[in-house]
């Protein structure tokens, strides 16, 4: 019997009370529509606004194997925070995501068929906002510009 795939998806989160629900609700909600077995690995920088007992509770509502809460003791950075949570997960495959909706659970399917698409195996499978109709609204100049220059790198490492 094939071993089944289990998807660990790292959620770093800052403030993000009124996101958890939401894209705990969309994650699951994708992940159930195509019969995929999950993971979310919430890695909260000690939110000031209760984003810590939001994931409690959603820890009670979809259960611990389904949901885990990885606090940490401040505001430590986003990559440290996928590190962090990289020590928890069980999933042999792995979804990075942020939690203020950059990334829309939508489009992981998407991202899943791509991985295995004509026989290959990918080791990594990327997103981009640059791409087709895609594109970034409502960010200031800095911010595109960041977000422009992450985004020509990764293309030159991978």
């Amino acid at each position: 019997m094939a071993v089944r795939n289990k998807y660990s998806v790292l959620l770093p989160t800052y403030n993000e009370r009124r996101n958890l629900p939401i894209i705990a609700w969309l994650l699951n909600k994708t992940f159930t529509e195509n019969n995929l077995d999950w993971e979310l690995i919430i890695i909260d920088d000690a939110s000031p606004d209760g984003t810590q007992d939001i994931a409690e509770q959603l820890i009670k509502a979809y259960s611990p194997e389904r949901i885990k809460l990885k606090p940490r003791a401040g505001k430590l950075g986003l990559g440290t925070a996928y590190v962090h949570g990289l020590q928890y997960a069980t999933g042999n495959f792995v979804i990075i995501m942020d939690a203020d909706f950059s990334h829309h659970p939508k489009f992981i399917p998407r991202m899943i068929k791509k991985q295995s698409e004509n026989g290959a195996d990918y080791d990594i499978v990327t997103g981009t906002r640059y791409a087709g109709d895609g594109g970034v609204y409502g960010w200031d100049l800095k911010r595109k510009f960041v977000s422009r220059g992450a985004n020509l790198f990764a293309d030159t490492l991978l």
